[in-house]
């Protein structure tokens, strides 16, 4: 069940970005990565590019991004049609539209604080897409770099000193609230130079622009001088602007554009969707979901309850036995006993050293209400019939743990109060989930119907 102030869970470890970036530095430096430069297209070659696939209200889809889109979806499904996929880059483009003018950005975007900023993610997926996609012709491209190498392009590291380090972030051990620069460190650290190259679009990589492609573990390094840490984020914002440079120069601007466009819409749309209640649990923080669940009468409360009763089921008691021993050994040979048929009640009785040992371990009828004990609680995670495996007990460091073993022996099960809090919370998300999805739905409908779609047929066999 939701809890309000629920804190957020951070996007990514640190172990994992760790290991991310060791695998895309590798990748930067060897022959066989997707990441790198194609020589100059001419202008000539580029206006031989095909022609688009679909208009969408006199606005033309690009081959580009079909292409690419229909390619990552049918690593997931390989039947995917390309039809399909055109349809949805459509259906997307024309929701992403409206839910621009329907929605904030920040309920778009709500947890970009600790996550990436939308549009590093963008370039992030499109450099990825690309990268996946046409793998062999960026291979051979890298191949004609000097030493087969993008980073012989580097042409000077920054040495990141500590002093220009603490114009940015402060002095060290200094407790941390906030991982974000304020206008004047920013200023500071577009002077603070991380890399630098031959190659224009990233001749001077500062520390700013490597910094805000972060997320919240990401500029947890930065606070922490992790100079390995941001070399290495510079030269994957480097990888990622020669791939973008060389899909702009093989397929235009305009596709390049495009392709970015479905991206974007594509993020856009899920985030619509989850604010729908689609693709997330009914606990999600959304508000439109919140609006509507306010809406919910009783008597629809009711209602709901009836008809799903099944979601509300309980266990209302238990009756268990348990045996308690002061040595683990000892306590997985009982539990051993007992799950090889030995009778329960007379294993407690010989072994246990809790005040019910003679009563066979007996626990009585456990309802469901109030505190539980930690036993108790214990008692009702286990399945009936099952003899459970020694569990230690949560003591503190100064007292003397012991082992339980437990059996329950029968399990009732009833419902939910129809007129409790958890049932009206629960039916009423359930009931604005199911309302947002319909009007969602509604809308898409709405939008296709009014919508001018021209489609390219020849475009959609190869």
């Amino acid at each position: 069940m939701y809890r309000p102030g629920t804190s957020l869970r951070l996007t990514m470890s640190i172990t994992i970005i760790k290991t991310c970036l060791s695998v895309l530095c590798m990748a930067m430096s060897a022959a066989a990565t997707a990441v790198d430069i194609a020589p100059a297209v001419t202008a000539n070659q580029i206006a031989l590019q095909p022609a688009p696939v679909a208009y969408l209200n006199g606005n033309p889809v690009y081959k580009l991004t079909l292409d690419v889109l229909a390619q990552m979806a049918q690593l997931d499904k390989p039947k995917t049609g390309r039809a399909d996929i055109l349809d949805n880059i459509l259906s997307n483009r024309l929701l992403a539209e409206e839910a621009r003018e329907r929605f904030a950005e920040e309920e778009l975007h709500a947890s970009r604080r600790v996550a990436f900023e939308p549009d590093v993610t963008l370039d992030n997926q499109l450099s990825g897409y690309l990268r996946t996609v046409y793998r062999k012709d960026l291979e051979a491209a890298i191949s004609k770099l000097p030493g087969g190498r993008l980073d012989a392009l580097i042409q000077e590291q920054g040495k990141l000193e500590e002093e220009e380090l603490n114009s940015v972030f402060g002095l060290r051990n200094r407790v941390m609230l906030d991982y974000t620069l304020n206008p004047a460190q920013q200023t500071a650290a577009t002077h603070v130079l991380v890399l630098r190259s031959n190659f224009a679009p990233a001749s001077n990589i500062n520390l700013l622009s490597v910094f805000r492609r972060q997320n919240v573990q990401g500029r947890v390094e930065f606070f922490n001088r992790n100079r390995d840490f941001i070399r290495q984020q510079a030269q994957l914002y480097l990888a990622n602007l020669y791939v973008l440079d060389w899909a702009r120069q093989r397929f235009g601007e305009s596709a390049l554009r495009d392709l970015r466009r479905a991206v974007e819409e594509k993020n856009t749309v899920q985030a619509v969707m989850n604010l729908h209640g689609i693709g997330a649990d009914t606990d999600s923080e959304s508000r439109l979901l919140n609006q509507l669940a306010a809406e919910v009468k009783p008597k629809e409360v009711l209602a709901y309850f009836r008809n799903h009763k099944e979601e509300f089921k309980r266990i209302v008691s238990v009756k268990a036995r348990h045996i308690r021993l002061d040595n683990e050994a000892q306590a997985r040979q009982v539990a051993e006993l007992a799950r090889q048929g030995s009778n329960f009640a007379s294993l407690a009785q010989q072994y246990s050293t809790a005040p019910d040992a003679q009563q066979g371990g007996d626990m009585g009828l456990i309802a469901h209400r109030g505190q539980l004990s930690w036993l108790e609680q214990l008692a009702y995670m286990q399945e009936p019939g099952k003899v459970s495996p020694p569990i230690r007990t949560a003591v503190a460091a100064n007292e003397a743990a012991h082992w339980e073993i437990v059996l329950v022996e029968k399990r009732n099960e009833g419902y939910q109060d129809p007129a409790s809090e958890t049932v009206r919370y629960l039916a009423s998300r359930a009931l604005a989930q199911e309302k947002a999805i319909r009007q969602l739905a509604s809308l898409q409908a709405q939008l296709r119907k009014s919508a001018k779609i021209e489609i390219n047929q020849a475009a959609l066999l190869n």
